[in-house]
This record gives C-alpha cells, structure tokens and sequence, in this order.
C-alpha cells in the first residue's frame, strides 16, 4: 500500500499551477481554439458543443477540485490515479488498435466513443460509491460535500457502477449516431477487463476492496490507518493499542435471506452504554500498567511522559492541573480520545480511571484504580489480498474474450460471455472481501446483488444470441462510401 507516489508543485515561477491559474488559462484557450475550429472549417456543430463541455468540465476540475487536493508538500499523485490513468490509457489504446484492424473502425469515431464512456463510467462508478457510502460523503456544508464527492484521488470508484454508467451513455450515443451497438460493445468489453485488471493494483495501492484475515503465505498486512487496519479495530480483530472493548448490549433481531454476509461488529458504537474492557493483549503495555478484563473505563487523560516515575508519583500525576480529562460514555468516545485526541499528544502517557466489575457477570460496581501506560500500535493481521485476486482473474477474462473474439460469427456473443464470467467471478470474490456487509437484509452485499442480476442479463444475452442468425453488423459497414454517409448522418 502507498497511497502517495509523489508530489507535483503547484507553481512555475512564483504563479500558481491551480485555481485561476496557469492550467486555467491554458485550459481556456485551447478550448477556444479547438470549438472555433470546429465552427469554421468542419461546421460540425455536435463536435463544437462536445469540445466545449470537455473545456467546461476541464476548467471546474482546474478551478475548484485541484485547490482542494492540493496539500502543504504539493499535488499529491496518487497510487490509485495512476494505475486508474494507466487503465484507461491502455484499454484505449487496445479498443483503437482492434478497431482499425478488425472493422476499420475510424480512430476519431472510436475515440469519441470511448471518451463517452470512460467519462461516464467514471461518474457512473463514483455516483455508486457515493451512493453506498453516502454516510462518510454528507455534511453540513454543501461545498465541503460536493468536493468530497469530486474528489478521486483517494479512491472510491465500483467497478460495476462504472459498467454501467459506460454501457449506458455508450448504447446511447451509438444509437444517437447510427453505429450498431452489439459488435460494438463487443469491441470494447475485452479492453475493459484489462483495464479492471490494471486498475485493481490501484486498490491495492490505496489499500481498499481489502479481504478477510488469512494465514496463507502470500497474505499481506496493512499499516496502521489503512481501512483494513481501522476497520480491524472496529471488529475487535485487533485490540485499541493493546484493549479490545466488549461490544455494547444492542438486540439486533435482522433476519438475512442468506447466511453469507451479516452486519459488522461495531465496537466503536455511540450507542450509551458502560465502556468495558474485553480482553488485553498479552505481554502490551496495557497489561503491564494493570488493565484487566471486565474493568470498566470511566474517565482517560493524558499526562507528560514517565510522570508516575516522579519522586511524589501518587500526589502529583493526578493533580486536576495537570490532567487532560475526558468522560467514557459510550465506546466511540474511547475510539476517538485513542485515534484523534492522544494521536496528535502521542508524546504523552494516558491515564485510565477504571472500575473493577464485582458480582454476578460484573454486576455491582467495585473499587477505582488509576492506570497510566504508553500505548502502542497493535500490529494489523494478514489478509487476502482481494485487489490481487481480482486483477489476475479479470486478466484471465480478458484472455478468453480475446479467444472468443477470434472465432466469434455473432454479435453479442463476447459481451455475453463477459456477463456471465466476470459477476461470477466478482460474486466468489465477495465472500472474502470484508469491506461491505449485507445489502437490505439480502445476506448478500450489493455487489453480490448486482452480479446476480448481471449475470441474468448475460444468459439473456447468450440466448437471444445462439437463437437468431449469425450476424457481424460491423463488417463492411466503415468502408469509404459507409464513412461518408456516417459523416452526414453526423
């Protein structure tokens, strides 16, 4: 995982890269220059309004989104944008290639349909994501959100949004333009599970699309911070800097339809309940300092490093002046003192006021002891790499498609093949992957649900393929004379 390559300046000569900046002005130009072209030597005016959305959209992202990204060290160049650029590069460049060679497809015709689609797949991809996990996007402020949703730098694209937004403006703009779009789709499709194949080491970079812990040799672990690290925390997998916290008491009566995804433990819960410690990691420093199974967490400060070594330890460690002090009402309370407030301290020691559980089950409340110790990360469990599964087995599509390609006399018959091979595969790949949890009581994820679906549509599509008469729509159909009447039809 390395979220961050590297860093770009956001200047040249004391002017800014940004904002209304150089890239702005050149933006701006080069999209005055390509419209008016377009205006007074094609007189195309669909291709005029094109180049004109492209500058328009190019300016927004140059105006407001590259100021927001933009950090004190520079444009951070992200792992998952790159392997994302690379993707679309390389998958373009294979759709163009195939193209000429296989239909005489014209390179700027095809172009325009794979920019239509990578635009819109992209959205189609980041409106799912949003939609999902809209919890992490919402806020009070509108421009705070729209930003966040803009910006992909640090991931957030599904797969199957992105399908779905391309196929859908693809098939639009092929029926609006009068190209037939089976052959089509079957052209691009191949290009696409490559470029999946390459974008998925993005995920791996940006250390999403994580899976379940394993002990396998090739298991990978992930740094403290990551989303699999956090998300360990917040299932007790691996304990608070050394604690793990009893889950509260919330009846949970929902019913799946399957057994293979559930609810995630939250361990972290604002639910108002007693802060009780679960288990202490054997041989940490919470042990050490005295924490014990069953205590419960009543308040947490922190104080300067190595104070209870002090001469008048018990006396002056405690003083109200000298304390940071924050109550324990609910579990997210711990979470946050421990992953934000003593994170930015982290110099410092953390006192603990517990209380000791008497009684049946802990029932009665017993004597409070203070406890200072320094915590220290607890190390992340392996996982399956799930982002590599994924981009070996779209490689592996991507090699039967071009297979099937080779001898296929019917049209549709790649595209099927894609939609039944490519959602089960993704369905499998759920059931390691951690990182989502049941869809509206289904038992299954929501990509689990849509691979369903997909695949469906791809038996569907294999039917009505094997039932009616060979066809190849694209042969013969951008000769010279065909390209011209295209061009008017245009």
């Amino acid at each position: 995982m390395r979220q961050t390559l590297f860093y770009l300046p956001t200047q040249i000569a004391g002017y800014p890269l940004f904002g209304t900046g150089i890239l702005f002005w050149i933006i701006l130009l080069v999209g005055i220059f390509t419209v008016a072209r377009n205006l007074i030597f094609r007189k195309s005016p669909g291709d005029a309004i094109f180049y004109a959305s492209l500058t328009a959209l190019g300016l927004l992202l140059v105006r407001f989104v590259g100021p927001s990204i933009s950090e004190v060290n520079g444009f951070p160049i992200r792992g998952y944008g790159v392997f994302l650029t690379v993707a679309l590069a390389v998958a373009g460049g294979l759709s163009l290639w195939r193209g000429k060679k296989l239909w005489n497809f014209p390179p700027d015709r095809l172009f325009t349909v794979l920019f239509v689609a990578a635009v819109f797949g992209i959205i189609g991809a980041r409106c799912f994501y949003v939609v999902q996990y809209w919890h992490e996007y919402a806020s009070d402020n509108l421009r705070d959100t729209i930003l966040a949703v803009v910006n992909l730098t640090n991931g957030g694209l599904v797969v199957y949004g992105s399908i779905i937004g391309g196929a859908v403006a693809t098939i639009v703009y092929l029926l609006v333009k009068r190209i037939p779009v089976l052959p089509t789709l079957d052209l691009l499709i191949p290009a696409v599970m490559l470029g999946v194949a390459i974008g998925r080491l993005g995920c791996l970079m940006n250390g999403c699309c994580f899976g379940g812990p394993c002990d396998l040799p090739w298991a990978i672990s992930f740094p403290p911070g990551s989303p699999a690290y956090m998300q360990q925390l917040d299932e007790g997998v691996i304990s608070l800097y050394g604690v793990t916290l009893a889950p509260p008491n919330v009846s949970d009566d929902e019913k799946t339809l399957f057994s293979l995804k559930t609810k995630h433990v939250n361990l972290a819960s604002e639910t108002p309940s007693q802060v009780v410690v679960a288990s202490v990691d054997p041989g940490s420093e919470a042990e050490e300092a005295g924490i014990k199974p069953g205590d419960r967490i009543i308040e947490m400060g922190i104080v300067p490093k190595g104070f209870l070594k002090s001469e008048d330890a018990t006396r002056a460690a405690f003083d109200q002046r000298t304390i940071s002090r924050f109550r324990a009402a609910n579990n997210a309370q711990v979470f946050y003192f421990f992953l934000n407030i003593w994170n930015e301290n982290a110099e410092n020691d953390v006192w603990l006021v517990l209380q000791e559980q008497t009684g049946e089950a802990g029932s009665e409340p017993g004597k409070t002891r203070n406890i200072v110790f320094h915590p220290t990360h607890a190390k992340a469990r392996p996982v399956h790499p799930t982002q590599i599964y994924s981009s070996v087995n779209a490689f592996i599509i991507f090699c039967i498609l071009i297979i099937v390609a080779r001898f296929a006399k019917r049209d549709g018959l790649v595209l099927g093949v894609a939609l039944v091979l490519y959602p089960l595969n993704r369905f499998c790949l759920e059931l390691l992957r951690t990182d989502e949890e049941s869809f509206c009581g289904t038992g299954l994820t929501v990509s689990q649900c849509v691979s369903v679906c997909v695949l469906f549509l791809g038996i569907a599509l294999l039917t009505w393929t094997f039932t009616h008469k060979p066809k190849q729509a694209l042969a013969g159909f951008f000769t010279e004379e065909s390209e011209t009447v295209q061009a008017k039809r245009s």
